[in-house]
């Protein structure tokens, strides 16, 4: 049986995001936060030259606008920014193509000057789609319990096994067969970093366009969080390097209570992988930046299990337990390490003024580790 007409089959199921068929429909919709609390990207990719038409309201309605869109690339491509929203409020959407419609819904980013604001985070996704699809059954009952959490989330690199293979794309990320990885993926932005299994760029870029600076960082503010995302592939991010320097003058010239570097492969974890080079990076050049200039969460993936190091009031999460396959963590590892298990999992972080509050929830739903970070008043 051809996997386009396996996932026919599964119209009936496919009802949070409004799928009725999937003849055309490749992968999508979803979406990515392009760093503009006034704007939204939906994105998607069909089997073939359509023209769609997107559509957008503050109810299902869609009374706010439409666009028809035409595809980009050479690969039945298509993508729109969604501008002219209000900061912090709830709009829904849906694409119409070849008598399909496919729909979902997202909260435009906080106001500038928000003080509290939710967001999730996780990592390392590949290999194993549904153990991912159990992970993010929780991520999605976790902003359709509180819709402060239907933020963003972050995801740690390592995507797909193989990032230059299109069949990992469409089989391990985007596959509509695993429904709430659909369900978060039309409902959530993911804003992520690349990991070493999504090598080469080419096609990492091709399906997640973010408004990199060069290579494959950048940066984005959301409410009081400022979010830095390194890219430890391209070229380098030593001494002397154009990346390093910019890390240093985005951190530096924030005005964000909150700061967070998100890249794949940690300097402080509980064991694993053989990356010493990285490690080296980690804790000769990054380290000392977040001592400097306030950072107070590292995330990073790369190694398949949760763990938590504390190094000079700088907590390091390893978040790698998204459907990679699970290792075991040495919590003697190393004196930094805290906590740590072997789980699928994702990271819930509730920001309300000076204070942090972070829930470790795994597949099942339970809690396997909590932390609280405090901004003490100047």
């Amino acid at each position: 049986m051809s996997k386009r007409l396996f996932t026919l089959m599964f119209c009936g199921v496919l009802f949070f995001a409004g799928i009725c068929g999937a003849a055309e429909m490749r992968k999508g919709p979803y979406l990515i936060y392009p760093g503009d609390n006034t704007a939204m990207t939906v994105l998607w990719q069909l089997y073939s030259s359509q023209t769609c038409t997107l559509e957008w309201g503050s109810d299902t309605s869609y009374e706010l606008g439409d666009v028809n869109s035409s595809e980009y690339g050479d690969d039945h491509q298509h993508k729109f920014t969604i501008s002219g929203l209000t900061p912090g409020e709830k709009y829904y959407y849906r694409v119409l193509v070849e008598g399909e419609e496919h729909s979902g819904s997202f909260v435009a980013a906080p106001a500038e000057d928000a003080t509290s604001v939710k967001f999730l985070a996780y990592g390392d996704t590949r290999t194993y789609p549904e153990d991912h699809n159990k992970v993010a059954a929780e991520m999605v009952a976790t902003f359709l319990d509180d819709p402060n959490y239907q933020t963003f989330t972050l995801l740690a690199g390592d995507w797909v096994q193989t990032g230059k293979d299109e069949e990992d794309w469409d089989e391990q990320f985007f596959d509509p067969i695993y429904v709430d990885c659909h369900k978060m993926q039309a409902n959530l932005p993911i804003n992520g970093c690349g990991g070493n299994h999504d090598m080469g760029k080419k096609v990492y870029k091709k399906y997640l366009p973010y408004p990199y600076v060069e290579g494959l960082y950048w940066s984005f503010d959301y409410g009081p969080a400022q979010i830095i995302v390194i890219d430890q592939y391209t070229k380098s991010y030593d001494a002397n390097s154009i990346q390093l320097g910019w890390i240093e003058n985005e951190l530096e010239e924030s005005t964000k209570e909150w700061k967070f570097l998100h890249f794949h492969e940690p300097g402080y974890s509980a064991g694993g992988h053989t990356c010493d080079e990285d490690d080296d990076m980690v804790r000769e050049l990054i380290q000392p930046l977040c001592e400097k200039y306030g950072v107070d969460i590292v995330f990073a993936g790369h190694n398949h299990y949760y763990a938590r190091c504390e190094v000079n009031d700088v907590t390091h999460i390893t978040t790698g337990g998204g459907g990679a396959p699970l290792r075991e963590p040495d919590p003697n590892y190393s004196e930094y390490v805290v906590s740590c298990a072997s789980a699928l999992h994702f990271c819930k972080i509730d920001i309300n003024g000076g204070e942090l509050s972070a829930e470790v929830v795994d597949a099942s739903g339970e809690v396997i580790d909590s932390f609280v970070l405090v901004h003490e008043p100047e």
